[in-house]
């Protein structure tokens, strides 16, 4: 009789173990973030080409579909992501680059740290030109070019023909269009950004596409969960750990 509770008890306590052994390896597998996920911190702002590569995202993965919240640079974008407790969207690597990894995403990994790769996608990048409706009515010669320090050093060959002033805004190229749909700059300025931006901007009109220099340039991004690290760390370290999330979102 003391035999056989014994073998009793030894089999519930196996049972037991077992079942808290399953629970333990189903959390480590389990994409745990995307279940409750209902919005996600998307880097720069609409009508970027950031924009247009989410969009893409859910066009091909519509079980990622969740509101898009716009945040900025990559380290606002993470630092927002991990504050919610949701998801972050920022660009990792363009093939224009040297070292194609982008920098403004290498530096926030240097005070954020990964911890789980969603999704990866990449987009070709067309600069398009965009003036005013009123602009392209009147037959207005294109007098100044407006667009992201970044976005200007890609069109050097379409702009070469131009006697046009160059405006940089730091702020992007979808803050750049805004200026010029809203007439914040001179009469004759054109945005330079991506073709989205006529959607965002309904008083502007595309002019001209593809004038980026690099026909076959192209940028990738990942969908990933984020954590504010106790200590930042190196660059190198930094470009170590992103060139990683790359690589594991290729693979997915």
């Amino acid at each position: 009789m003391k035999t056989l509770f014994n073998a009793t008890a030894q089999t519930k306590i196996l049972v037991k173990t077992l079942f808290l052994f399953s629970l333990t390896i189903s959390s480590l597998v389990a994409p745990k973030a995307l279940a409750d996920t209902n919005q996600i911190f998307v880097q720069a702002s609409k009508g970027s080409f950031n924009d247009a590569a989410i969009s893409k995202l859910f066009t091909n993965k519509p079980e990622l579909k969740a509101e898009v919240i716009f945040a900025g640079t990559p380290t606002n974008t993470f630092k927002l992501a991990d504050e919610n407790k949701t998801l972050a969207f920022s660009a990792v690597e363009n093939s224009t680059i040297e070292g194609k990894l982008v920098q403004a995403t290498v530096d926030a990994l240097k005070l954020y740290k990964i911890t789980q790769v969603n999704a990866f996608t990449t987009i070709p990048i067309e600069m398009c030109v965009l003036m005013t409706e009123s602009d392209v009515k009147q037959h207005k010669a294109i007098s100044a070019i407006a667009s992201h320090p970044a976005a200007l050093k890609q069109i050097n060959m379409w702009k070469h023909s131009l006697n046009a002033t160059e405006l940089p805004v730091p702020e992007g190229t979808s803050a750049a269009a805004a200026k010029v749909s809203q007439g914040e700059l001179p009469s004759g300025t054109a945005a330079i950004g991506a073709c989205v931006l006529s959607t965002v901007y309904p008083n502007l009109i595309i002019v001209e596409k593809g004038v980026q220099d690099n026909k076959d340039n192209k940028t990738s991004f990942l969908l990933v969960n984020v954590e504010k690290r106790r200590t930042p760390i190196g660059e190198n370290e930094a470009r170590q750990e992103l060139a990683k999330a790359i690589k594991q979102g290729k693979q997915l």
